[in-house]
């Protein structure tokens, strides 16, 4: 899909440095744009960096020195992110209206079964020896791969693509809005999320679990990782290969969770921060900071398991403890 950058320009007043005609096929984070795409950059950290992305427009605050790169530049007076719901809205795929419970455009693989009530959108794909069981609801351009179940009540939701030998609980919701507002004028606005979710083959995805689309960018659930019952992940999280996520775990957005990764249950983790493989984190833990390999961790603040086993077990002595400074005070 191509869009207009004359639309774009006047969409956001703005000015024009470099080749105004260029095409573009969409929006992108910074560091994932490709060529054609465009991107914007209002941090200082982006900023600095502006050799780095790979996407032909990018959009500036005004007033700023620019590289000479060869790319085009729309500079804009508004601080991009306060732009960012026209921006999303501009880019956001238009949906066809929903006519049918199984719409002509839809493909259906061989051996493939569809339950009663089932809606099966516009452009979806069904591989081989897929079972969809009653009341699951697939929007447009979903994609999903050969062997995989979907139980009763599932909603996913529209372009995303659910891997092969895949299992998804009922109830589980794949592709709901990410919580992305910013204050326009003082008020909480809700910003388009224009992204997708990518779950990759053998994931299986717990009862009334969700998992958020992403804003601009995909979320991504890697091949053979496992999440429970009740988890909540937001918008452009990547969950890595092999995780055990369990039950009533909550990952804010923008987290990247590595490798065989276990998070035990009600543990919950902050937005922005990177966890790393082969780590594993006890039940009703907070994660606040990025988390280096290979550590075996529990608590809030987190600390080493061992660590934490004592805390909780000299936490049970503070009655008696207190009682015995008191005696002491009065004894001085």
């Amino acid at each position: 899909m191509t869009y207009k950058i004359d639309e774009l320009i006047a969409l956001l007043e703005c000015e024009v440095k470099g080749d105004a005609k260029v095409n573009i096929t969409g929006l992108s984070p910074f560091f994932q744009a490709k060529e054609g795409e465009v991107t914007f950059a209002s941090d200082e950290k982006f900023l600095k960096k502006l050799d780095e992305t790979k996407a032909s427009v990018i959009i500036v605050p005004a007033g700023i020195e620019l590289p000479e790169n060869g790319k085009t530049y729309l500079l804009v007076k508004d601080n991009p992110r306060v732009l960012m719901p026209k921006l999303l809205a501009f880019f956001k795929r238009k949906l066809k209206k929903m006519e049918k419970l199984v719409e002509d455009s839809a493909e259906i693989g061989e051996g493939s079964s569809v339950g009663i009530n089932a809606y099966i959108g516009h452009n979806v794909k069904l591989g081989k020896n897929v079972t969809i069981y009653p009341n699951v609801t697939i929007c447009e351009g979903v994609e999903i791969g050969d062997n995989t179940v979907i139980y009763s009540n599932v909603t996913i939701r529209e372009f995303c693509k659910i891997g092969k030998e895949c299992v998804i609980q009922p109830g589980a919701v794949i592709g709901s809005d990410g919580f992305g507002f910013v204050k326009v004028n003082g008020n909480n606005t809700k910003i388009d999320q224009i992204g997708a979710v990518i779950i990759e083959d053998f994931v299986e995805i717990g009862a009334n679990t969700t998992i958020d689309r992403g804003t601009i960018g995909n979320t991504l659930i890697k091949k053979y990782t496992k999440i429970d019952n009740l988890v909540q992940i937001a918008h452009n999280d990547i969950i890595g290969q092999n995780c055990l996520i369990i039950s009533q775990v909550g990952i804010a957005g923008s987290t990247e969770v590595g490798d065989n990764t276990t998070l035990g249950g009600q543990v919950g983790v902050a937005g922005h921060i990177k966890i790393g493989s082969n780590v594993m984190v006890g039940a009703k833990s907070g994660i606040i900071g990025n988390v280096d390999d290979n550590q075996v961790l529990a608590g809030h603040p987190l600390m080493n398991l061992k660590d934490d086993l004592k805390v909780k077990a000299a936490q049970k002595k503070l009655p008696e403890l207190l009682k015995r400074v008191k005696e002491l005070e009065k004894k001085l």
